[in-house]
């Protein structure tokens, strides 16, 4: 955060066409994905995008299975009967969970930087091609979720309930599989995310130009220099000298 103040205070000499555009503030679209980037890592810190409980004792064990978890799936071999065990199907989908959701963040990281620095005043079609990509992203993170939701969910129907049931002899009862609140939180990073693509593509940012000089002459041969600025032109005379 300290050098993107810095360099919004100091930009360097290839980002001063940009700094007219930057004044001006965010743009729609920077604003939606600046909210995606937030919940995309919210989403990440929070463990619980798939629990598995034991309703009919509220004080029984439960499981949380999310990024988190594989973070730590060393130290997790035990937790991993609904999964299909540590090298299960649903192991293997927390893995590309895990992978896509650090890809969506990098996207959306991008996106919103790009989009602050005014890059999308010059080169509109590779700002909104970032901000679809982040929503690409997003979705494949939350279908890779649900399957792994149903994979656990048919799991434990089958008998692979781990350590959530103490009594190997009689089958469980009141066990429920539902999604935490990282999988809402994707949603609503979802929604931030259209939004900002919806805004890049539909009400891309002017393109500027930067000022110039031209050379106009006049009716009496003289000839006056024309200072060329974002936005409206403005014409000064400046003396010169007549040969």
């Amino acid at each position: 955060m300290q050098l993107v103040l810095f360099g919004a205070l100091f930009p360097p000499q290839w980002l001063l066409p940009y700094r007219t555009a930057m004044a001006l503030g965010l743009s729609p679209a920077a604003v939606c994905q600046c909210f995606t980037l937030v919940a995309l890592c919210t989403s990440i810190a929070d463990p619980n995008w798939i629990n598995v409980q034991n309703g009919t004792d509220p004080h029984g064990k439960q499981l949380i299975y999310g990024v988190a978890f594989t973070l730590h799936a060393g130290q997790n071999l035990t937790d991993t009967a609904p999964l299909g065990g540590p090298n299960g199907l649903g192991m293997w989908l927390l893995y590309v969970l895990a992978a896509f959701s650090y890809a969506s963040v990098l996207a959306s990281g991008c996106s919103f930087l790009l989009d602050f620095l005014g890059v999308g005043f010059t080169h509109s079609r590779v700002v909104a091609s970032f901000h679809v990509s982040t929503v690409v992203l997003c979705l494949i993170v939350l279908g890779v979720a649900g399957t792994c939701l149903y994979v656990i969910e048919h799991n434990v129907q089958n008998g692979r309930w781990g350590s959530l049931w103490d009594h190997p002899s009689t089958p469980p009862y009141g066990l429920q599989t539902y999604p935490g609140e990282s999988m809402i939180i994707e949603m609503l990073a979802i929604l931030f995310s259209l939004g900002a693509a919806a805004f890049s593509l539909r009400c891309p940012p002017e393109p500027t130009t930067p000022s110039r000089y031209l050379s106009v002459e006049s009716e009496d041969g003289e000839t006056e220099p024309l200072i060329g600025g974002l936005g409206e032109q403005s014409a000064e005379t400046f003396p010169t000298e007549q040969s």
